[in-house]
This record gives structure tokens, C-alpha cells and sequence, in this order.
């Protein structure tokens, strides 16, 4: 063999050794790209509601009437998420009833919502005193607490303006910011005297 040949050769095998190489590699890669779990977005309805329109939902009374988005339309509203067996809830629910005796004495709206039967519900507001209206909206029947109440926890608002955007939204706690902006910034202080120094 010529010496231009046997390089030609080793050259030519060389080649086909490094794209042999390259092709393992690249099935490799693929193979792993294909077990890793794809990254998913994050769910459109699972971002946060601040500054969007709120979502349009279906609840009911606890005398199951229907109810709508389309009921509070025009009004500041004032979304709770309660819990029937939260202790938190008991907690909060007087500084509750304060925020929407002042909201509801100016024209607003403001309902309670639970993810509970009627019976629960009822049985809840009885114990405790709880005046405010109540909503119905359980998980089976209707995907309002988990289209508003967007942490999953309680006790948790979402605040409506009257043009249907949502303001605010939160834990319902005085040491959580949300909370406290809302309070403030809507002008809701639960208790008449020393009012806005505990929301600072």
C-alpha cells in the first residue's frame, strides 16, 4: 500500500469513528431528554388574580340559590375563605365581621365562602355568631374557592372593585401585608378608635 493510501484510509476511519461517536451521543441525550419529566407552565388559573379581572364562578346561599359572579358586578366585594374547622378562622372571624360591618355599611358586598354543606356551614355560623352572608361553593359542585382562593389555605380573601379587578389578596391576618394594605387602602379598620395605627 502507498503511504497517501494508508492515511486516506486511517483518516477515512477516523471519520466514521468520531460521527459513530457523535450519533451514540446524540441517542443518548434524546433518551435522556424523554425520561426527564417535561417542565410545565404554570396553569394560567393557578397565577396570582392581583390586577385581573376576576374569575366568573358559580356558588350558592345556604338556601342553595344559584349564585354568580354577575351578582357582585358594580360593587367593592369582599371574598372570604373559611374553613368550618379551621382555628385560625375562629380567630380572625371578629376582626372578619368588623371589616365587612364598615364594607357593607358604604354599599359594598362581602360573603364567606365555604367549601362545606349547608349543614356545616350553618351549624359554623351558628356557634360562632358569624352575620356576614354566606357562600356555598363545594369542590364537587363548583371550582369557585379554587379559582379565587388561589393558596388553598385559610383563612384567605380576594377584594373586587367595581369594575370587577381584583385588588387584593391574602392570608386574613393583621401581620400579613395583604391584609394590611387592604385594610388601609379600601378604609375598612375593623375597630373605631386608634384604627389605622394597628394596620401600619
Amino acid at each position: 500500500m502507498e503511504p497517501f493510501t494508508v492515511f486516506n484510509f486511517i483518516a477515512l476511519w477516523l471519520v466514521v469513528l468520531l460521527l459513530l461517536w457523535l450519533s451514540l451521543r446524540l441517542l443518548r441525550e434524546r433518551s435522556i431528554a424523554q425520561k426527564a419529566p417535561a417542565k410545565r407552565a404554570v396553569p394560567a388559573e393557578k397565577k396570582p388574580l392581583l390586577g385581573r379581572h376576576a374569575p366568573a364562578f358559580t356558588a350558592f346561599t345556604l338556601d342553595q340559590q344559584r349564585v354568580t359572579h354577575a351578582d357582585y358586578l358594580g360593587k367593592e366585594t369582599l371574598f372570604l375563605f373559611l374553613g368550618t374547622t379551621c382555628p385560625h378562622c375562629r380567630n380572625v372571624l371578629p376582626e372578619i365581621e368588623r371589616v365587612g360591618a364598615r364594607l357593607l355599611s358604604r354599599g359594598g358586598s362581602v360573603a364567606c365562602v365555604f367549601a362545606a354543606d349547608a349543614k356545616d356551614a350553618r351549624a359554623y355560623a351558628s356557634e360562632l355568631g358569624l352575620t356576614l352572608p354566606i357562600l356555598l361553593a363545594p369542590k364537587q359542585e363548583s371550582s369557585f374557592s379554587e379559582d379565587y382562593n388561589r393558596s388553598g389555605g385559610v383563612p384567605a380573601f380576594v377584594a373586587v372593585n367595581s369594575e370587577g379587578i381584583v385588588t387584593h389578596e391574602g392570608v386574613v391576618n393583621r401581620r400579613q401585608e395583604a391584609w394590611r394594605a387592604f385594610v388601609n387602602e379600601w378604609q375598612v379598620y375593623p375597630t373605631l378608635a386608634k384604627d389605622p395605627a394597628l394596620y401600619r
